[in-house]
């Protein structure tokens, strides 16, 4: 491939579109495209050249009532046989599908990919169909349900996970240009979104029960001579908490998306609140101030915002 060629295909890449067409040389996932379910008579339009930027449709290809078109409706689904590896890697980065989807949450940064993309196969095997209702994740399981709220307007929306993006630093979800319109994101290009993963019913999933861990009784201490006076010495920071989950299963998937990108040292936490358990992500301890700012930097830098934590 000419070198002006490469650059117009990187360029490509980091826009707000998510999908990303095979390449021989240097493939972002790991299986191969396979042949996809029946494609919605729209995606009978032509993609755009791969040359030029993602756009929405011309108003003569826009169908009647689009912003009326009705939500994806949730069913229960198993997972599709493409588009869940355990891991993926693009751009150098690893990311690592979630083993359950239950109970997650997620606030951040939607944008929206159109006619560029149009027709062209989805990561689940699907065609891209601007005009259905179905959103681009990172983690998520294909397919999942979700609900996808525009903090600035309360505008919300369901849609139907079926892609694998966004993959532009600061973004959550790549929304169809249809679910875009719904939201009134297509004219700012991106909102500030929360996204729910949603039952069949349509209303938020709760995370699975999970039991309290079973910790070893502690040895009996020794009786003490005479109280020990303690200095106030201020403490200090030794991890960061990077994440917290209600389920261990995604907790430890975490932990793995961590180590895999080279974060350590790692571990994870269990701690009641308000009756239920949480589990916690930390890197560290640390000993060193230095080094912890550094790892923070390090991890900031990567759209993981952490919390100091003195333990």
């Amino acid at each position: 491939m000419k070198g002006w060629q490469t650059a117009a295909c990187l360029a490509a890449l980091l826009s707000s579109a998510c999908v990303v067409e095979p390449v021989p040389s240097r493939p972002p996932y790991r299986e191969p495209l396979r042949p996809g379910p029946a494609v919605n008579q729209t995606a009978t339009l032509p993609p755009a050249p791969a040359s030029e930027q993602d756009r929405p449709p011309a108003a003569s290809e826009i169908p009647a009532n689009v912003s009326e078109t009705p939500d994806a409706v949730p069913e229960p689904v198993e997972r599709s046989r493409y588009g869940n590896p355990d891991s993926y890697e693009v751009f150098g980065k690893r990311y690592v599908v979630l083993a359950d989807a239950r109970g997650f949450k997620q606030r951040g940064h939607a944008s929206w990919y159109g006619k560029k993309f149009h027709g062209r196969r989805t990561s689940s095997g699907e065609r891209y169909d601007m005009f259905a209702m179905t959103a681009a994740h990172k983690t998520l399981p294909i397919p999942t349900y979700a609900r996808v709220t525009n903090l600035s307007n309360g505008k919300s929306v369901v849609v139907r996970v079926n892609d694998r993006g966004p993959f532009h630093k600061g973004r959550i979800v790549d929304l169809s240009y249809t679910a875009a319109a719904k939201l009134d994101l297509i004219k700012h290009g991106s909102a500030e979104v929360q996204l729910e993963v949603v039952d069949a019913d349509g209303v938020p999933m709760p995370a699975p029960v999970a039991s309290a861990p079973v910790l070893a009784a502690a040895p009996e201490a020794p009786p003490v001579a005479a109280p020990v006076v303690v200095a106030n010495v201020a403490r200090t920071p030794r991890f960061l908490q990077a994440g917290v989950f209600n389920d261990t299963n995604n907790a430890l998937t975490f932990r793995d998306h961590l180590m895999l990108g080279g974060i350590k040292p790692l571990v994870v936490k269990s701690t009641q609140r308000n009756g239920k358990w949480v589990y916690r992500v930390l890197v560290g301890p640390f000993e060193d101030a230095a080094k912890l700012a550094a790892m923070r930097t390090r991890l900031s830098d990567d759209d993981t915002p952490t919390v100091l934590v003195h333990e």
